[in-house]
């Protein structure tokens, strides 16, 4: 048996480590982390769960293009179309596409030529079947970036599959009452706390708004 040659610390250091360049409420929320990574943002219904992803997702096309398969609303949402216009994605939209696709048909379009390099699956559910198929995915593309939403069930991931990628990604975000809460590995100055909708996030906690 062959062994991989073993690294010195100068190894370790000296490697070149891609990072997102988040800049403003991003960076203070969750600094620079790793490019090829898994984000994993779950949240109730009515959390703000689809808004912070479309916001990340935004911040993430200005640099790198993505693809945004809504297989949990579909392309003709009204929801999912009104979102993209509350959230101005006509400012990224050269590195902004979007269609529905199948755990075959992502993985044939992943493997093209100047594929994204960014991937929103929404949800978990509605794309993986099993967790194998989880598994392959990142096994075979390992340096892309991957937004993976899922359902939840009081706190936690509803489903086991939700579950396991929570606890294989490397940012794992729980949207509630408007406040996407960070318990990943790269967590800003404030705590890895983003506030999604700040009217929002001020209803939920009871604080009225100021009338004329």
């Amino acid at each position: 048996m062959k062994l991989k040659r073993v690294l010195t610390y100068s190894n370790l250091q000296n490697q070149k480590i891609e990072r997102i360049p988040f800049e403003g409420k991003f960076f203070e929320t969750y600094r620079q982390p790793q490019k090829a990574s898994v984000w994993f943002i779950w949240g109730n219904s009515g959390s703000g769960k689809s808004s912070k992803t479309m916001q990340l997702f935004k911040e993430l096309c200005k640099y790198y293009k993505g693809l945004y398969n809504p297989l949990e609303e579909g392309t003709d949402d009204a929801d999912f179309v009104e979102r993209t216009e509350l959230f101005d994605m006509h400012e990224v939209q050269k590195n902004f596409f979007i269609q529905e696709y199948n755990f075959d048909e992502m993985m044939e379009y992943m493997g093209r030529r100047n594929s994204p390099q960014v991937y929103v699956i929404d949800s978990a559910m509605y794309l993986f079947k099993k967790k194998e198929q989880y598994e392959l995915m990142m096994k075979t593309y390992p340096n892309k970036t991957y937004i993976i939403t899922g359902h939840a069930e009081g706190k936690e991931p509803k489903h086991p599959l939700e579950k396991f990628i929570r606890y294989d990604a490397n940012q794992k975000i729980y949207c509630e009452a408007y406040l996407a809460s960070c318990q990943g590995r790269c967590i800003g100055q404030n705590g890895g706390q983003y506030i999604v909708w700040d009217e929002g996030y001020e209803l939920a906690r009871g604080v009225q708004p100021a009338t004329a």
